[in-house]
C-alpha cells in the first residue's frame, strides 16, 4: 500500500508543471490582446493586435478596409480567431455618410413656392393669354365738326355735334400674349347741335331746325400690341382700316329734310390699358380717334375730314 502512494505522489509531482504551463499558454498575454476587424459588408474577424500590422488589408472582398475595435466577447459573443462571423447589419449609432455634393437636394420651404407671381401664360392665374377673345364697350362720343360745300360748290356747310355715345362689340384671337388681330364692329351717334347754312345758324330744336343726327357704323380689322408684364395691369396700342356706313340727317324746315347713306373708308388708333378682375376676364380702358379721310355724302360736294374721339370701358372675355 505504501508502494501505491508512493507512485502516485511522483506522478503527480512530475506532472504539475506540465499543469501550469498549459494554463499559463491558456491564459492571454497583456501584451498582445484580441481585437475585432469589421469591414463594410458587416463581417467580423477576431485576430491579435500583433497581426494587424503583418499585412496590408483592403477587404477587397468585404466592401473596403476593415475598422479596428477592441475585442469584448461580452458583447460582441464568441467569434472564433481569425475566422469571419455572420454578417450582421451595421449598428445604428453608426453615422450614415453623407452622399455627395452633387447629389444633395436641399429642401425648400413651401413658404418660398410660388411666392412671387410668374409672367401671365397659359398656366397662371389670370387665365389663357392665348386663344379665342371677345371685347365689349362703350363709351362717350365726341365728334368734331363736320363741315365742307355742299354740290354746287358755292353753299358753305358746317354741322355741329353734341357729344354722344359708342357701344364696340370685337371678336378677336390672341395669337400671343402680347399680339391681337380681331374685327371691330360699332356704332356711334352724336346729336346735330347746330348748322350753319347759307351763312345762317340754325339750332336744334329751333323751328328752322327741327332735328339731326349723325350715325356711324364703322366695321375695322384690327392688330393690336400688349406690353406682357408680370401683374394684371397692362398697356396696348393698336390700329385698324375699314369702311364705315354714314347716316347724317338733317330738318332745315318742316317742308325740307336731308338725309345722306354712304359708305366712306376709315381709319382707327387705339391706346389703353387692361386690368385682370379674374382670370380670363379683363377690365378694359381704352381711347379711340376714329377717322374719316374723305367723306362723302349724298348731293356731292367736299367736306374736311371727320374726326371722332371716344373714351370708353369695356370687358375683355378671353377663352
Amino acid at each position: 500500500m505504501y508502494n501505491y502512494v508512493k507512485y502516485i505522489t511522483i506522478i503527480l509531482a512530475l506532472t504539475a508543471p506540465t499543469v501550469v504551463l498549459a494554463e499559463q499558454s491558456a491564459t492571454p498575454s497583456t501584451n498582445d490582446p484580441m481585437v475585432m476587424k469589421i469591414y463594410p459588408d458587416g463581417t467580423k474577424v477576431v485576430v491579435r493586435w500583433s497581426e494587424i500590422g503583418k499585412a496590408v488589408d483592403n477587404g477587397e472582398k468585404h466592401g473596403g478596409s476593415p475598422r479596428i475595435i477592441a475585442y469584448d466577447p461580452g458583447k460582441e459573443g464568441i467569434v472564433p480567431i481569425g475566422q469571419p462571423a455572420a454578417k450582421v447589419s451595421t449598428p445604428s449609432s453608426t453615422p450614415t455618410p453623407m452622399p455627395p455634393s452633387t447629389s444633395v437636394v436641399t429642401p425648400e420651404s413651401s413658404k418660398t413656392l410660388n411666392s412671387n407671381p410668374s409672367p401671365m401664360s397659359d398656366t397662371d392665374d389670370y387665365g389663357p393669354m392665348e386663344g379665342f377673345v371677345l371685347r365689349s364697350a362703350v363709351g362717350v362720343s365726341y365728334q368734331q365738326p363736320l363741315s365742307g360745300r355742299s354740290g354746287d360748290g358755292q353753299t358753305y356747310n358746317k354741322f355741329v355735334f353734341q357729344p354722344g355715345i359708342r357701344f364696340d362689340l370685337e371678336p378677336g384671337y390672341n395669337v400671343t400674349d402680347w399680339f391681337r388681330v380681331g374685327l371691330e364692329s360699332s356704332f356711334i351717334y352724336n346729336q346735330v347741335h347746330s348748322l350753319n347754312f347759307n351763312n345762317a345758324a340754325l339750332y336744334n330744336g329751333s323751328s328752322n331746325l327741327g332735328n339731326g343726327g349723325f350715325y356711324q357704323v364703322p366695321v375695322i380689322a384690327n392688330v393690336t400690341f400688349t406690353y406682357p408684364t408680370e401683374g394684371p395691369l397692362r398697356g396696348y396700342l393698336g390700329g385698324g382700316i375699314g369702311g364705315a356706313w354714314d347716316i347724317l340727317q338733317a330738318s332745315v324746315n318742316p317742308l325740307e329734310a336731308y338725309t345722306s347713306y354712304q359708305w366712306n373708308f376709315v381709319w382707327e388708333v387705339t391706346a389703353g390699358f387692361s386690368y385682370n378682375v379674374m382670370p380670363g376676364l379683363d377690365l378694359d380702358f381704352a381711347y379711340k380717334l376714329l377717322s374719316t379721310p374723305n367723306p362723302n355724302f349724298q348731293g356731292g360736294g367736299h367736306y374736311q375730314a371727320s374726326f371722332n374721339h371716344t373714351a370708353e370701358i369695356g370687358l375683355a372675355y378671353r377663352f
